[in-house]
């Protein structure tokens, strides 16, 4: 697979829905708490959000795996090693914990550039839509490569 494939698949497949995922996390957070802005809701808040995004990684590792194999260029392979969850437990950690500290950043972020009706209102609509539409994108470019059963047309 050629380089740019691989940069297309791995930004529409996997680097826009992450940050969709976080914007999701964010809104859903503060949308749904009362008293966002608390310190301890907002580590109880970023907590299960890193949870919910090591569920995310675990769907899509075998995308992952696939685009791994396909690449030489060593900043690719450690972007998509940053996706991957089957790692030595104390990157595992690292990760997860590096997770945490993206969901307390995008709780903040959209609590401090969103109004409270903006955040109830259509944004995650508009953020679930670039995902869905980035996805698609990512799956079209090289769909006979990430798929179960390659010889399939």
């Amino acid at each position: 697979m050629k380089k740019s494939h691989i940069l297309l698949v791995f930004t529409f497949l996997l680097l826009v829905p992450y940050i969709c995922s976080l914007a999701i996390i964010g809104i859903g957070y503060n949308a749904l708490v009362l008293h966002a802005a608390d310190p301890v809701r907002t580590i109880i808040g970023a907590t299960i959000g890193a949870f919910i995004m090591f569920a995310i990684k675990a769907t899509i590792q075998r995308p992952v795996d696939l685009l791994a194999m396909e690449t030489s260029d060593g900043f690719i392979k450690q972007s998509l090693r940053f996706f991957s969850i089957r790692r030595r437990y104390f990157l595992l950690v690292a990760n997860i914990i590096f997770d945490f500290c993206l969901c307390i950043f995008a709780t903040i972020l959209v609590r401090d550039f969103l109004t409270l009706d903006q955040i109830a209102g259509t944004s995650a609509g508009i953020v679930l839509l670039i995902m869905f539409i980035s996805t698609c994108l990512g799956a079209y470019v090289e769909y006979d490569n990430l798929s179960i059963d390659p010889q399939q047309h």
